[in-house]
């Protein structure tokens, strides 16, 4: 028994390691991305912006179309690379708390993938930051994108409690469900992904599909926070 409770703390250990390197590798590519490859793009852009003022009362008409689709391309570029560093590493979370960034969540989910969600969080609740924080979001991202891909609907719930010592994380959708029971179910990628970041913080996840949806369900310490 006690070798068998040691084996399960080495796979415990194991694993919140590779969660935190992971976090770490993600943090240093959206730096990367922030702090270079955007700064290129936005040089490349005013040097372009530059060349037009001074070529455009000699430019063919093509070439004036030409040096216009050239810079909305390269903002169109700088708003992808914006986003993905915000996916990569959630800078929100640590700047204005857990409440925006899932608001900021909320709102990226309807801008790319069509989902409406109902945001409901406390109104009067202290700013949550820190290794809870950032287990809730990525929880929330992560229970949001099966929403998109699996449950076959446009809509979802996502509610935050405060209660004295944990947070309580609900996200609903009314889409197809799922067997509990199934392999998919039990060694899914990102249901996995899930459950450790909640223990990672010494949290818990449950899952509840019924026949009219799902339901994710986190509890996380706030002492961790």
């Amino acid at each position: 028994m006690i070798a068998q409770r040691r084996r399960v703390e080495m796979r415990q250990d194991y694993a919140h390691r590779i969660l935190r390197a992971h976090e770490a590798e993600r943090a240093w590519i959206a730096g990367e991305l922030h702090d270079d490859a955007l700064q290129r793009v936005a040089i490349i852009r005013h040097e372009l912006d530059g060349l037009w003022s001074t070529v455009a009362r000699v430019a063919s008409p093509d070439e004036q179309l030409h040096l216009r689709a050239l810079s909305t391309e390269l903002l169109d570029l700088g708003v992808t690379l914006r986003n993905l560093a915000q996916r990569l590493h959630p800078a929100v979370v640590d700047q204005l708390g857990l409440a925006r960034a899932l608001s900021a969540l909320t709102e990226e989910m309807g801008r790319t993938h069509g989902l409406t969600v109902t945001l409901t969080v406390p109104e009067d609740a202290e700013p949550v930051r820190g290794p809870v924080a950032h287990a809730a979001y990525r929880i929330a991202q992560e229970a949001l994108r099966n929403v998109v891909r699996h449950a076959g609907v446009t809509s979802a719930e996502l509610a935050l409690t405060a209660e004295p010592n944990r947070l309580v994380l609900l996200v609903r959708d009314q889409g197809h469900g799922f067997t509990p029971d199934a392999p998919s179910t039990r060694t899914g990628l990102g249901i996995v992904a899930m459950r450790e970041r909640a223990a990672y913080v010494g949290g818990t996840l449950q899952l509840h599909p019924t026949a009219g949806g799902t339901t994710v369900e986190a509890h996380l310490p706030l002492e961790q926070a």
